[in-house]
Order: C-alpha cells, then sequence, then structure tokens
C-alpha cells in the first residue's frame, strides 16, 4: 500500500526534474543564440588594425585647421593610412556600377551571429549593378541579403530596385518635408520637388530594423545635416540604431560646408569607432565607413585572427590611450 501511495509523488518528482532540465538547456541555448549588444559576455572588440589607422589618421587630421587645405588632402591622408595599417587585411570586396567602385566586407566564414544581412540604399539613382554584384557574392558564400531603397524619382527605380527588394518612393533626409533637391534625371542633375522622410523614421517606424549591415547614402548634397548620425551621441545612438557599414558619398560643399567636413572627420577620429577607407576625391568624396568599435559588426564581418575581445574595462583603457595621445600632440 506504501509503495502505490508514494507513486504519484515520485513521478511529479521526476517530471519536476525533466522540467527544469528542459529549462536549463533552452537558456544555454538562447544564451549562445543571441549575444548581447556588447558581444560575448560583455567583451569589446579591440582590432591593431584600425588601432594604427586611427593614430595614423590622427597626427593628419588635428594637425590642419584650414578647411579648404583639409578637403583637398583627405584622400591622400586616408590612402597613406590605409597603407601603413595594412587595410587589405579587411579583404574588402570591390563593387562596381555603372560610374563608380563601391566597397563592402562579405559577412566572414562560419560567421556565429547569423546567415542573413541587409542592405539600404539611400538614393538608387536608376543603377543597381552594385547591389546585384554584392547579392551574387553573398549567394556564392550561401548567405541572404534583403535589399530596401529609396528614391524619389519612381521612373525606372521603382521597377528597377522590386527585381531585389523594396522600394520606397521619397527621399530620405534629416527632417520630413517636402524641399527642393537634386535628382538624377534623364543623364543629369536637375533641382526638383521631392518628399522627404525623416532617416530616423524610416529605420525605426518604416523598416523597424535596429541593425544595419550596409546602408548606401548618396543623398546629393542632403548628407551634411544627417552628419550627426557618425557621434556617439547622435539620433541613431540615442534610437539604439546601429550600422556595420556605409558607403558614402559627400558631395562638393561651399565653405561653410567644408568646415563641417572637417568638424566631422575629426570628430569621428577621436571617437574612435568608424574607420574611414578607400576614399576617392572626383569633385565629390566617396568615402566607406567600418564600424570598428561595435562586437556585432567585427564578429560578423571579420576574421578571427584580426581581433581579440576584451573586457569593457579594458577596451575604455585603450580608447582612454588614444585620446590621451590626441591631447599630447596637440
Amino acid at each position: 500500500m506504501s509503495f502505490r501511495a508514494g507513486r504519484p509523488i515520485n513521478l511529479i518528482f521526476i517530471i519536476l526534474l525533466i522540467f527544469l532540465g528542459i529549462v536549463l538547456l533552452y537558456g544555454q541555448q538562447t544564451s549562445t543564440k543571441h549575444p548581447s549588444e556588447d558581444g560575448i559576455l560583455g567583451l569589446r572588440p579591440n582590432v591593431p588594425i584600425f588601432n594604427r589607422w586611427s593614430s595614423c589618421m590622427a597626427e593628419r587630421v588635428f594637425n590642419e585647421t584650414d578647411h579648404k587645405i583639409f578637403w583637398a588632402k583627405f584622400q591622400i591622408w586616408t590612402d597613406e593610412c590605409d597603407g601603413k595599417a595594412e587595410i587589405d587585411q579587411l579583404n574588402l570586396v570591390p563593387l562596381q556600377n555603372s560610374d563608380e567602385t563601391k566597397y563592402g566586407l562579405l559577412p566572414v566564414e562560419g560567421d556565429p551571429l547569423s546567415s542573413s544581412s541587409n542592405l539600404v540604399t539611400l538614393g538608387i539613382g536608376k543603377d543597381i549593378d552594385a547591389e546585384l554584384l554584392y547579392k551574387q557574392k553573398m549567394n556564392e558564400i550561401g548567405r541572404n541579403i534583403s535589399f530596401y531603397g529609396a528614391d524619389p524619382i519612381t521612373e525606372i527605380n521603382a521597377d528597377l530596385y522590386a527585381k531585389i527588394g523594396k522600394y520606397f518612393p521619397f527621399a530620405v533626409g534629416s527632417d520630413a518635408g517636402y524641399s527642393s533637391a537634386s535628382v538624377y534625371v534623364n543623364g543629369t542633375y536637375l533641382r526638383r520637388d521631392v518628399v522627404h522622410v525623416d532617416l530616423i523614421y524610416f529605420f525605426d517606424r518604416i523598416l523597424k530594423i535596429k541593425t544595419f549591415d550596409n546602408i548606401w547614402l548618396d543623398a546629393e548634397g542632403a548628407e551634411y545635416p544627417l552628419f550627426d548620425i557618425f557621434h556617439r551621441t547622435g539620433r541613431l545612438e540615442r534610437k539604439g540604431i546601429r550600422f556595420c557599414q556605409m558607403s558614402l558619398e559627400v558631395h562638393s560643399p561651399s565653405e561653410p560646408q567644408q568646415i563641417q567636413f572637417m568638424e566631422l572627420i575629426k570628430t569621428i577620429i577621436k571617437e574612435f569607432r568608424f574607420g574611414i577607407h578607400k576614399n576617392r576625391l572626383v569633385g565629390h568624396m566617396r568615402m566607406y565607413l567600418f564600424n570598428f568599435g561595435d562586437s556585432y559588426c567585427v564578429r560578423k564581418f571579420l576574421k578571427r585572427n584580426l581581433y581579440e575581445l576584451i573586457s569593457k574595462e579594458d577596451r575604455e583603457d585603450i580608447e582612454e590611450e588614444f585620446e590621451e595621445n590626441l591631447i599630447s600632440r596637440n
């Protein structure tokens, strides 16, 4: 009788043990599948290539105060520092379209984070050759990529971009409204009245994406009011939105815009997050940026031998030492 009376208790005990084991196993799996924002257990990236590049650039940009000279010499400086830091170790992939070469990194083999990526084109310009090439290279390594493109000129752009992704028939800028903008029509640039959607609203409320693997920004001069998106305290940062790579065109500036460009670059170097590589001055500046300060970006796109994951405190020490060196130079 006592044996029979104990069977329900034993059964309940066994069920509880099984349930507890499932919970623990699930917890371990989810913790490894979804790393924290700062990387594995709060670790931060340290990339020696980027450290060398930043030090090289600091010696140049902080010793120049003339905005005209700064604009004229920027490509020369970045070429020199790309060489000194051996940036080619990153294996940047050239992506040619009808009139320029963009650059991008592919996810590394065995990427522990995700097999899918996204790319946002802001300013399509009736040309998706570079997007198609990037898609081909992603497919060759077995990766999926989602495309989102915005351009206020629907002719050609709408049908063209719909072949690879989602098209949005408006311009994206620093705020929402209806204003005049430079647009590419029939082989030339004209002023047209176009609808603008705020960049943050587009990313946060329309696309509902917090992490962008690639942004290609060609705003035909409207990029200057967007410069705060590169700052640690900028609008993207405050919304919890990050990006890993950007192809950016900074168009031929007025004198005040040259000053704004110089201040932007000095801020980027000082904040020690983004590298700016493969730049070309062709009237306007064509630039490639990578986010070396973000663990997600580094782990997804850089080979494991190019970085180490260190504690938050050690990362802060490196940043503090870099900033102290900047102060001593000036």
